[in-house]
């Protein structure tokens, strides 16, 4: 018997196993072969030194564990489940929507800090330069300097922190593409177990 026809004997003698360990087994005995024919053994030869198909069948049967038929599925489970969803909602549906809502909150309330920093930052920097130069024309000349000196570290934060910022800003519109995506996943994902 030549490789392939034993190969695919093999497989149709194994279609009751689930596709992936059928093709396991059926990978196994090919590597099988072609190792003997690289040791430079006919190939005809090669297949009749593996066994036979019934005696291969029969081994890899014997070796799998015995699995109790389950008992065909009725739409109970999914009545029981909705039930339980509509009687629990009292109890679930606040509880969830005061969970989003705190974690909503504290995203938007850091995000919102995140900038005011921001943007109090440039406007120390602005003032601090702008007061410099009234100082300077007052005749202030000390603190004048202290102005330019606080506007121009307050600059400097200013955009070490935009990085950080803008940063910030980017992992949090693509944290909420991904909740969306989990959330469309969800639906989607049930439309293909109820086809």
């Amino acid at each position: 018997m030549k490789k392939k026809e034993f190969l695919d004997a093999l497989s149709r003698r194994l279609s009751g196993l689930p596709k992936r360990e059928r093709e396991e087994r059926v990978n196994f005995y090919r590597e099988m072969i072609d190792d003997r024919i690289e040791e430079g053994i006919p190939e005809e030869e090669a297949v009749n030194g593996v066994g036979t198909v019934d005696g291969i069948v029969a081994q890899i049967l014997s070796e799998r564990p015995a699995v109790a038929s389950e008992p065909p599925k009725s739409g109970g489970g999914k009545i029981g489940l909705i039930l339980l969803l509509l009687l629990g909602f009292p109890v679930w549906f606040p509880i969830l929507l005061t969970l989003f809502i705190v974690v909503a909150s504290l995203t938007f309330s850091l995000f919102v800090s995140l900038w005011a920093v921001e943007i109090s930052l440039m406007a120390g920097a602005v003032g601090g330069v702008g007061s410099f130069f009234v100082m300077l024309a007052t005749g202030q000349f000390s603190s004048a300097c202290f102005s330019l000196g606080a506007g121009l570290v307050s600059g400097g934060f200013a955009i070490l922190l935009f990085f950080g910022a803008v940063a910030a800003t980017r992992a949090l519109w693509r944290g909420i593409g991904a909740v969306c995506r989990w959330i469309v996943g969800l639906f989607k994902r049930k439309e293909k177990n109820n086809e």
